[in-house]
């Protein structure tokens, strides 16, 4: 993963903001300075009038620099022609205050520095270069003028010197300054990094897992962890499980993890206590990774009945063959219609193998209901289909069952599962009802956010005392069933995301799914 941080330089607004800044103070120090007098009475600033004019322009240049900051010019650029005009301003500064000897020229330093700091090696030392420059110059003039001094050449060249040494110890003090921000900004990247992998993975754990100090503060914590602890918030003292950090510290602060059973709030967890080892080896903290010993129940037991499942499927699948085998002979044998006795064994048989074979049917079906291929169903014609199917295989039924289906709705659902589980309600319907002319209703209505399909029969219903086993495997009121059509048709609800439930009084079963919107 790269690091999202990235070297920021110092923008050139900012930088010409901070130089301007800089020119502007000095400029009310230097004008405070013209209204002192030193003890013998003069001004500490020479010049007068001079120096006042000196003044309004070197404002001038200021606030030209300031309104000049928006990027009309490049920043190298400005900043070139800003310290060269600063040179020349402080040069006639020195000029009107004694020249060389007046001490003025030692305010070139900060500009050289600041140009230094703010600009890159070559550049630091041409702004030396023109310093140098400007400070010889002045000292010719001085000296074509007959107003030099013997030391001037001396004081000029130190001078230049100092320009140097300040402009290349400022430069390189910068690029210093600049490759530490940089690292300091990759490494502040790779920290953000980290971060966001380690609350990645903290969130990607199935446990609940609490980060805890010494004292018992929390640190970190992920989303399983909020089910347990209402309210979490990074700093607070969790009292729920401050005994067992109190007891890792009465322990001697052991650094292997340990696994802990504890009751939070009616609910019984387990899991492990991982000290938090640092550098220098002293733990400072714990990790928790708590489950709740009801969902761990109720995992193992799902995972018991997916096993259970498979095993049921495979056995069904050995049983048809053979079966297949019987149900064939039995045909053949029937062809002989010379015996009737024989003729009603055979009955018998077939009936038994036909059963057995739905039986199998049946299982095979749990067994396929994870393969879900969810899609948009317009329920008015797919019902219109479903009852002619139903009708060509109950001819009676032709008639006697009523759709309602408001026009234009969708639901979200597999269609062979779709078909299967309507279907297993309506024969449901059709053998407990009347079999009148409108004696089953199929009807379709629109409540909220959902779909809810209702298969309404005549009949008497189911009694209290089975209605809460209605849903159970093998449980049937009906000789003739199976007792798995229910359960099937309710598991291959919920893999579709969907609920059928039994709504008394009455035969009225509820089939509640999810609209499907274009």
């Amino acid at each position: 993963m790269r690091p999202t941080g990235q070297p920021q330089a110092l923008s050139p607004r900012a930088a010409l903001l901070f130089v301007n800044g800089f020119r502007a103070l000095l400029l009310l120090v230097l004008f405070l300075m013209s209204l002192l007098s030193g003890s013998d009475g003069q001004s500490l600033i020479a010049g007068g009038p001079r120096f006042y004019l000196w003044s309004v322009v070197y404002l001038a240049l200021v606030a030209g620099w300031f309104l000049l900051r928006d990027g009309r010019l490049g920043h190298t650029l400005q900043l070139t022609l800003a310290i060269a005009a600063d040179i020349a301003m402080m040069v006639l500064l020195m000029a009107m205050n004694d020249g060389l000897h007046g001490g003025f020229g030692l305010l070139l330093l900060p500009y050289l520095a600041t140009a230094g700091l703010l600009s890159s090696g070559r550049y630091a030392l041409f702004y030396a270069a023109i310093a140098t420059l400007t400070l010889f110059g002045y000292a010719g003039v001085e000296y074509q003028m007959g107003a030099a001094r013997s030391s001037d050449l001396f004081y000029s060249a130190l001078l230049a010197m100092a320009c140097f040494m300040t402009a290349i110890a400022t430069w390189q003090l910068g690029r210093m300054a600049r490759a530490s921000e940089a690292l300091a900004a990759r490494r502040g990247g790779e920290i953000a990094n980290l971060n966001h992998l380690n609350e990645l993975i903290l969130q990607s754990q199935r446990d609940a897992v609490v980060v805890l100090d010494e004292g018992g503060h929390l640190r970190q914590f992920n989303l399983q962890a909020e089910r347990y602890f209402s309210r979490l918030q990074r700093g607070q003292l969790l009292p729920e499980l401050l005994p067992l950090v109190q007891r890792w510290r009465e322990n001697g602060y052991p650094a292997l993890s340990t696994f802990v059973e504890h009751s939070v709030r009616g609910r019984q967890l387990v899991g492990r206590l991982v000290p938090v080892p640092v550098p220098d080896g002293e733990l400072r903290g714990v990790v928790l990774f708590m489950r709740d010993m009801a969902d761990m129940a109720e995992e193992a037991k799902r995972i018991k009945l997916a096993a259970l499942g498979r095993l049921t499927a495979n056995i069904a699948h050995e049983i048809r063959n053979p079966l297949a085998a019987i149900s064939h002979a039995g045909d053949l044998l029937a062809e002989d219609e010379a015996d009737p006795a024989r003729q009603r064994l055979l009955r018998i048989m077939l009936d038994n193998s036909r059963r057995i074979n739905g039986l199998v049917e049946d299982v095979l079906t749990l067994g396929r209901r994870d393969r879900v291929k969810r899609e948009s169903i317009e329920l008015a014609p797919f019902l219109v289909q479903l009852l002619e199917h139903f009708t060509m295989a109950q001819p009676e039924a032709a008639g006697a069952i009523h759709c309602e289906s408001p026009a234009g709705c969708r639901l979200l659902f597999d269609r062979g599962h779709l078909t299967q589980v309507l279907g297993n309600l309506l024969a449901n319907a059709w053998r407990h009802g009347s079999r009148r002319p409108g004696s089953v209703r199929l009807q379709a209505g629109v409540a909220e956010d959902c779909l809810i399909l209702r298969v309404i029969d005549d009949g008497p219903g189911v009694a209290e005392a089975d209605q809460s086993r209605l849903f159970e495997p093998f449980f049937t009121t009906d000789s003739a069933g199976s007792g798995l059509g229910l359960y099937i048709a309710r598991e291959l609800a919920e893999a579709n995301d969907a609920r059928l439930d039994y709504s008394p009084p009455g035969g009225v079963f509820r089939l509640i799914g999810h609209l499907a919107y274009d």
